[in-house]
């Protein structure tokens, strides 16, 4: 290991220059970090120890290790400040705004960071989760991290997909040039291709070439298939609402699109982003049959589901999930589950709606939440026997009326 770092000390001299901090005590802790990060068969492929991978990875390490030590950071790495007035509504944006997007940049502090280095939050290799696992939490997840280095560097070593061999098409011969465009409208027309971004740079270099007039064929009538099935393949992320939320080419090598700036490929990439929100959306009838369940099986999960919290569990704090849930339904369970789940599912709400950030919550639930009150009052109280009754009289309904109030401070 440290013949390795020897041998990369002008790479490491640069990087350092480049961050512009000082502080030589912190400089070599991060050294000492990534000597224990280091694990030898991570960066080897097929017995044969990678390089360039060893390189970006120790840069990226560097970098991100300090200007965390700096505070450039939001508590969590490649987490920048937001600016103080965000309009997230890609309509509005022109194309530069989407192309920034695309490298991962959402506010002033995150393009003044990426500018700094020249780089897109895909050139990054690990996701910025584990990313953050690895430099705040000193957790080391092998299978993870051998996961993410596959998608982002090694597959394409060992696959060599269409569009990557296209990349290269300046030392191509016209007949291996045309064979290769063959086969890659075979695999949009026929779905044939597996990984998400397969699709998106495939489409990528077709457009790119049809633009320079090195292909005469019609690309658009490629684009809605292309699309159907990027959507197929996709996996929803619970914690990602919009695309915007991160980089196409995160598992893509660190490639860019070719075709990015051209008008047609830009459409496109929007499309994909609405196409990703409303698949999104679509499983919200599966999210709201989970948190009913909760309710009676793990009150305090479905707390955690709902409330701003530092744990993983709280996908829904931001999205208005329960306005999707039949109020009376919700009621009923609320009154009929144990008392332990119930003062679960209250405190869940009351830290629900106490929150003010960039968003209010208990404005967009209110009329919601003011029904399910409405329900226990007129309808469940009414008919309840004695226990039930004490149960909505003395915990639920002062409950609820505390975190009204709470809720509109």
């Amino acid at each position: 290991m440290k013949e390795k770092l020897i041998a990369t000390i002008p790479h490491i001299a640069e990087i350092f220059n480049r961050i512009g901090y000082k502080n030589l005590r912190a400089f070599k802790q991060s050294i000492f970090d990534f000597e224990r990060f280091y694990i030898k068969d991570t960066f080897e492929w097929k017995g044969d120890f990678d390089q360039e991978i060893f390189e970006k990875i120790l840069k990226y390490f560097l970098i991100l290790s300090l200007e965390n030590k700096k505070g450039r950071f939001q508590n969590e790495i490649l987490k920048f400040k937001e600016d103080e007035e965000k309009n997230n509504k890609i309509e509005e944006k022109d194309k530069n705004e989407i192309l920034k997007i695309f490298r991962g940049i959402d506010s002033k502090d995150s393009e003044e960071f990426m500018n700094k280095y020249g780089l897109s939050l895909s050139d990054f290799i690990f996701s910025p989760e584990v990313w953050n696992e690895i430099i705040n939490l000193n957790i080391v997840d092998k299978n993870k991290i051998d996961l993410e280095l596959y998608e982002a560097h090694f597959r394409l070593k060992e696959e060599k997909p269409t569009w990557f061999k296209l990349m290269g098409f300046w030392d191509l011969s016209d007949l291996e040039f045309d064979d290769l465009i063959k086969k890659a409208k075979e695999e949009i027309e026929s779905n044939r291709l597996k990984h998400p971004t397969d699709v998106l740079h495939t489409i990528s270099m077709l457009i790119y070439f049809k633009e320079n007039k090195l292909i005469f064929f019609r690309v658009d009538k490629l684009l809605p298939v292309a699309k159907a099935h990027w959507i197929n393949i996709f996996e929803i992320q619970e914690r990602i609402r919009e695309i915007n939320d991160f980089s196409f080419t995160e598992y893509s090598g660190s490639y860019g699109f070719f075709a990015k700036g051209i008008e047609e490929f830009d459409k496109f990439i929007r499309e994909i982003m609405e196409s990703y929100k409303d698949k999104y959306k679509a499983k919200n009838i599966k999210r709201v049959q989970e948190l009913l369940m909760l309710m009676e099986t793990n009150g305090w999960l479905f707390a955690q589901r709902i409330s701003l919290t530092n744990r993983e569990e709280n996908f829904y704090y931001d999205l208005p999930i329960l306005k999707e849930i039949n109020s009376e339904e919700f009621a009923r369970k609320l009154c009929n589950t144990n008392i332990h789940h119930c003062n679960s599912i209250l405190y869940g709400l009351s830290t629900r709606y106490k929150i003010k950030a960039s968003f209010d919550m208990y404005k967009e639930e209110k009329d919601w939440f003011d029904n399910v009150e409405d329900i226990i009052r007129t309808k469940i109280f009414p008919i309840a026997n004695k226990i039930l009754r004490a149960k909505i009289t003395l915990r639920i309904l002062p409950e609820i009326s505390k975190i009204k109030k709470d809720a509109i401070r």
